[in-house]
């Protein structure tokens, strides 16, 4: 079953000129059909200004369609009395968790949604507690969250929306300020709430190594969807992607250089292991 299904969604931002006047409005999202299934890991990938974030925030309300419609389980985004039972079912993070903040002590940062919502008490730290461990972060639920490294704010971020039990996760760019181990500990955190949970993740990134693991990918360029499909597909179209101005892993791009100088190896190759069984194979190495 869908969790978000979006059909051609057109989105223009409107501006007026040094006159006053409307000018002709540029579609941020022009024609964008993009669903994810429950439990689903959805990427969406794009270079600055492909519509991507502006996507995102179709997803919990935070703007509607000017065309087309978004659903997200079942319920029209554009119909006002939907917005909060929207909002408790796809939560949204995104790329700077200080902006999110607003306690100074981690569980109740955690418990801030919750309570707003008229969640009872006792429910309320029942929740913060699940949403702490389930994130890695319980040891830390008396901290200021002041003084927490970047990827455990990031965290501390995802369990605030964990604690509103959502079915779908939307994460603008939470990577884009932390560093490789942060990186590193939020995409294991986002992939054990989907395989372990069914939360549907919606990752929006431009960066290539956080998208391998997901189910389906999402390519945008211009306010478009111009490549959908598997990591493997997707990462198979070297100079396709390069004509986007994005990259693929390394390690894609070492087998696609290897296939080019007369190396007969598979398409969609996404990690080391992969490469080195495929090169075993090719008696380029040998076998162990």
């Amino acid at each position: 079953m869908s969790i978000v299904e979006a059909k051609n969604v057109k989105y223009a931002y409107k501006s007026k000129d040094e006159d006053g006047k409307e000018k002709e409005p540029v579609f941020a999202l022009d024609d964008v059909s993009i669903d994810a299934l429950e439990g689903e890991f959805i990427a969406i990938l794009g270079h600055n200004g492909s519509g991507k974030s502006t996507f995102a925030k179709q997803l919990n309300a935070l703007l509607v369609p000017d065309e087309g419609t978004v659903f997200i389980a079942g319920m029209d985004t554009s119909e006002d009395e939907h917005t909060l039972e929207i909002r408790k079912t796809a939560g949204m993070v995104f790329q700077n968790p200080d902006n999110q903040m607003v306690a100074s002590v981690v569980e109740e940062e955690v418990g801030f949604g919750p309570e707003n919502i008229g969640v009872p008490t006792d429910e309320i730290w029942e929740r913060v507690e699940n949403a702490l461990n389930a994130v890695g972060m319980y040891a830390y639920r008396e901290s200021n969250p002041s003084r927490l490294s970047g990827g455990q704010k990031q965290r501390v971020a995802i369990a605030g929306i964990l604690a509103m039990l959502p079915k779908c996760i939307v994460l603008d760019e939470p990577t884009a300020m932390l560093d490789p181990k942060g990186r590193r500990d939020v995409l294991e955190v986002l992939h054990r709430l989907c395989d372990e949970q069914g939360v549907t993740i919606i990752l929006i990134t431009h960066n290539m190594e956080e998208v391998i693991g997901a189910d389906r990918i999402f390519v945008m360029d211009k306010g478009k969807v111009v490549i959908s499909g598997t990591p493997a597909e997707i990462f198979s179209n070297v100079e396709e992607m390069q004509r986007l101005r994005l990259d693929v892993p390394e390690v894609t791009k070492l087998a696609h250089e290897l296939k080019n100088r007369g190396i007969k190896l598979r398409d969609g190759i996404l990690t080391a292991q992969e490469l080195v069984e495929e090169l075993k194979g090719c008696n380029i190495i040998a076998q162990q």
